[in-house]
């Protein structure tokens, strides 16, 4: 009896063992192609997640506001950089209204602004740096617009002269005031006696003399 080759009891045809070597070697690609996106998705969303986004800022973007307001604040997503945090305001001149370094506290940057601002629109820049390295920037604007104010008049004043008022006099004393004498009144009234009794005594030597010359002419 003739004896078969081992290798042919248990061994697979070659084709099918290339088909199979292929099969492999495509799941083994596939599969470390599969492991690298997903190594690759999860690497980008975490670094994505870790920069920092603006939340809120006050005044808020487009604002009208009436009060001058003391300080911008900016809120972002996550804590931020406390040594590379930039905010600058200025007016619609390009005049700078910030008042010193801005403060960090976690998320929150707060700049503050100089007092006794003029009326106009402003100009909000920042730029934070997220924990990560990752820098943000953006800008906001805001408009003031100041009520208008009187200025009161000064103390003391009056808008208007003062129009002549009676005078006042106590209670119970009358209004009428004599005239003073004028200083040649008592002269006068001197001089006007005098005069006459002159004249009286003139009168009296006339008449005197008129009855002595009549008994004269009838003795």
């Amino acid at each position: 009896m003739r004896s078969m080759p081992i290798c042919s009891l248990w061994c697979p045809p070659r084709s099918a063992s290339r088909r199979l070597l292929s099969a492999v070697t495509v799941a083994v690609v596939a599969s470390t192609a599969f492991g690298f996106a997903m190594v690759t998705s999860v690497v980008t969303a975490a670094s994505a997640s870790a920069h920092a986004e603006l939340v809120k800022i006050t005044p808020d973007v487009d604002a009208q506001v009436t009060t001058a307001p003391k300080d911008v604040v900016l809120e972002f997503s996550e804590p931020v950089n406390t040594s590379f945090t930039t905010v600058v305001v200025t007016s619609a001149a390009g005049a700078s209204v910030t008042s010193g370094k801005p403060t960090v506290v976690g998320t929150k940057v707060t700049q503050a602004l100089v007092p006794r601002m003029a009326a106009g629109v402003y100009r909000v820049a920042f730029r934070v740096v997220s924990n990560d390295g990752h820098p943000v920037a953006g800008e906001s604007r805001f408009t003031l617009t100041l009520a208008p104010t009187t200025s009161p008049s000064p103390s003391g004043l009056s808008a208007s002269p003062p129009s002549a008022s009676p005078s006042v006099t106590p209670s119970g004393a009358t209004t009428d005031v004599a005239p003073l004498p004028s200083p040649n009144a008592g002269q006068s009234g001197g001089l006007s006696r005098s005069s006459l009794a002159t004249a009286a005594a003139f009168a009296l030597l006339l008449i005197g003399a008129g009855l002595f010359a009549w008994r004269r002419k009838h003795p």
